[in-house]
């Protein structure tokens, strides 16, 4: 297995944030009532959704149970693209009912 590299970390920790940032968002919730509900600080979730500190599997398990998830969903590379995709469809669909 060949070791990973703090940039290739750096960069995954980023996308899992914007994901954490995008379903937190899309739920209308805010860091600080999400940080509340789970019982940690919110600047926690801050640096989560920043990149600056990566989740562990303890609390990636949490998220994903709090926001009625999948993990696939908090790991997937595409999952913004994917979701906003899938919104748009839904709203054209709408438009032409």
């Amino acid at each position: 297995m060949k070791p990973i590299k703090t940039k290739e970390l750096t960069d995954f920790c980023k996308m899992v944030g914007a994901n954490l940032r995008y379903i937190r968002i899309a739920r209308g919730l805010t860091q600080a009532k999400v940080g509340q509900l789970l019982n940690i600080r919110f600047q926690q979730i801050q640096k989560y959704e920043a990149g600056s500190n990566c989740l562990s599997a303890w609390r990636l398990k949490q998220l994903v149970d709090f926001f009625e998830t999948s993990p696939l969903d908090i790991l997937d590379p595409n999952y913004i693209a994917k979701s906003c995709n899938k919104k748009a469809a839904q709203a054209v669909s709408e438009l032409h009912l």
